[in-house]
């Protein structure tokens, strides 16, 4: 495979935006496993161990992701938090889905299953909060499963 795809100005990079400028307004919503772009992740991991400080982020952050960290802090976006975050959500699940796993491994066909109706009701106002909660311990316990080598 060629060099990694860079993405600019997709849903991760609205979410850094968001971010740098109104921490409060999409963090709680965010977890390291959303962001494919290796570039956004460390930016993202930068500004949350400066607890959204976006100066110590800058200082501490690699220079590919200060430079997102640089461009996100003075990016004229209009965007809805809840949205971006839902939609960045939405397509980190769907990413995870499609990763082959072990057939016929119960838990996995269970989880997938839940994982795929708690996607449906991410898209309901009134039910996509406890969705997205849902949805993003069961990234993050994916990725902890693949990191031990597990399914």
């Amino acid at each position: 495979p060629g060099p990694p795809r860079r993405l600019r100005e997709n849903a991760e990079f609205a979410a850094l935006t968001l971010l740098t400028q109104d921490w409060d307004a999409i963090a709680s919503w965010l977890i390291e496993e959303l962001f494919r772009d290796e570039a956004h992740r460390r930016a993202f991991l930068a500004l949350a161990a400066a607890d959204g400080d976006l100066t110590t982020a800058l200082v501490t952050a690699d220079p590919d992701a200060r430079d997102v960290l640089e461009r996100a802090a003075v990016a004229d976006l209009d965007v809805d938090p809840e949205v971006e975050a839902r939609n960045l959500i939405a397509a980190a699940v769907r990413r995870e889905l499609a990763v082959p796993g072990s057939a016929g491994v119960p838990t996995r066909i269970r989880d997938d299953a839940e994982a795929r109706l708690q996607l449906e009701q991410l898209a309901q106002p009134i039910a996509a909060g406890s969705a997205a909660g849902w949805l993003l311990g069961w990234l993050h316990r994916r990725m902890e499963q693949r990191t031990a080598g597990g399914n």
